[in-house]
């Protein structure tokens, strides 16, 4: 089984990684965790991701936190929750 994020998709995380309050802060990267977690959890369960527009596909968490670490990189130090815990 596979899935893809879609360009649309990918979009609209990099919205989520980017938007900031007027002060400055992100203000949305709680939902972008929460998306990224739900891609985490696709590729658990033994389904590969492919991402739309690139010759990438996540097949294991190792290869799911290379791609996501990259591309969203101050998630891990900026915020508190992190997209390899579950509540």
């Amino acid at each position: 089984m596979n899935d893809t994020i879609s360009v649309e998709q990918l979009r609209g995380l990099d919205a989520l990684y980017e938007a900031r309050t007027p002060s400055g802060r992100p203000s949305d990267w709680g939902i972008l965790v929460e998306e990224l977690r739900k891609i985490r959890r696709t590729v658990e369960a033994g389904i590969k991701v492919k991402i739309e527009g690139t010759d990438t596909v996540l097949t294991t968490w190792q290869g799911f936190y290379d791609w996501a670490h990259g591309r969203y990189h101050a998630l891990e130090d900026g915020y508190d929750a992190w997209i390899g815990h579950d509540r």
